[in-house]
């Protein structure tokens, strides 16, 4: 069975999901952590027990305020799923350089040979991916709590604040490893172009009289058969929303005229993923998606890299009397991407109608 992977799909997981976690902060240099909590769905969040002005007045209360902020921020951050998981390895490793070659990225090569007398042992080796430099990199954002949101109590514009926080650090996670994939420049090799087909299952030159279920099939067998021949088999397929109806229609099982036909095998995984965009200040940020017509067939893991030094963390500061803050948050993450994309990753023309 094919398993998708979009916003709606981890999100209807999350809410089935028991999750207990600590998440760690940094409160007047000290570090501390508060509990995330999420059963089937309902997400356990804080309340303060004073107002804002009052819970900024010394170390204790500040850390409790600190711990409303961290959870406000999680919250945000289950609101956009990380959807790259199926195709990147995890490091993780606080002593990671800042920039390395990716030696890390290798994997075993043995074989079995026959033995003969007095030959020597055939001994495997060590294999790299090719690709770029890796390259450790630190992202920061914050916010400040001003004596205006003090004065007036608004509590509620804290948490809009914070949980967009947490929306835009994961919507970097996914754009920091799907933009190699989208925005590289394919060589000839690593593209497949649009198969049309009938209904009679003739090859047709153009989209004129093509039947979509069974065009979008013969393009992804296409795209299977070229990968494998390349000796980069792929079994994760990258796509728009907006082509979701029609992948999944030339990917399942289905009759045309009495013909069955079955449904297309390689693929194990589909993921959707459509970008991102905000708004800050009077800044439009876009995070590219995949584009509708666009596919991406990957092999995962062994040339994919999640490079992790520093997960996010968040610090509270002292504020800034001129300006009338009363305190600042701030938060860090340090990691890296490495992709080896011309050597696991095959770009599809879907059938366009």
């Amino acid at each position: 069975m094919i398993k998708v992977h979009s916003r709606d799909t981890r999100l209807e997981e999350r809410r089935k999901a028991e999750v207990k976690e600590a998440v760690s902060f940094i409160v007047n240099g000290e570090m501390d952590t508060v509990d995330k909590v999420i059963n089937k769905g309902a997400f356990e969040t804080l309340e303060l027990s004073k107002p804002i002005g009052e819970m900024m007045t010394n170390s204790t209360t500040r850390k409790e305020f600190l711990r409303k902020v961290v959870l406000d921020v999680e919250l945000g951050r289950e609101q956009v799923p990380t959807l790259y998981q199926p195709i990147y390895d995890v490091i993780s490793d606080p002593n990671m350089p800042k920039e390395f070659e990716a030696k890390w990225a290798q994997y075993g090569a043995v074989i079995f040979a026959e033995h003969l007398e007095g030959e020597e042992v055939k001994f495997g080796s060590l294999n790299a991916e090719e690709g770029p430099i890796a390259r450790i990199k630190g992202y920061s954002a914050g916010f400040e709590y001003t004596k205006e949101i003090q004065m007036f109590n608004q509590a509620f514009n804290l948490e809009i604040l914070n949980r967009a926080y947490g929306e835009a650090h994961n919507a970097i996670l996914n754009h920091l490893h799907f933009a190699p994939i989208i925005k590289h420049s394919y060589k000839p090799k690593n593209k497949t172009t649009a198969v049309y087909e009938n209904e009679l299952s003739k090859v047709l030159p153009s989209a004129e009289g093509a039947h979509i279920g069974l065009s979008m099939r013969a393009t992804l067998r296409k795209a299977l058969s070229d990968a494998r021949i390349e000796k980069r088999p792929g079994n994760i397929l990258l796509a728009s929303e907006a082509d979701r109806e029609a992948i999944e229609e030339g990917m399942g099982q289905f009759y045309i005229q009495a013909t069955p036909y079955s449904p297309v095998s390689g693929i194990t995984d589909v993921i959707y993923y459509d970008g991102w965009e905000t708004t800050v200040g009077k800044k439009d940020y876009t995070y590219d998606g995949v584009k509708p017509g666009e596919a991406y067939l990957i092999r995962p893991k062994r040339g994919f890299k999640e490079l992790i030094k520093q997960p996010l963390q968040i610090q509270s500061t002292a504020g800034d009397l001129t300006r009338l803050v009363e305190a600042q948050i701030v938060g860090d993450f340090w990691r890296g991407v490495f992709a080896a994309v011309e050597e696991n990753v095959q770009k599809i023309q879907l059938p366009g109608y």
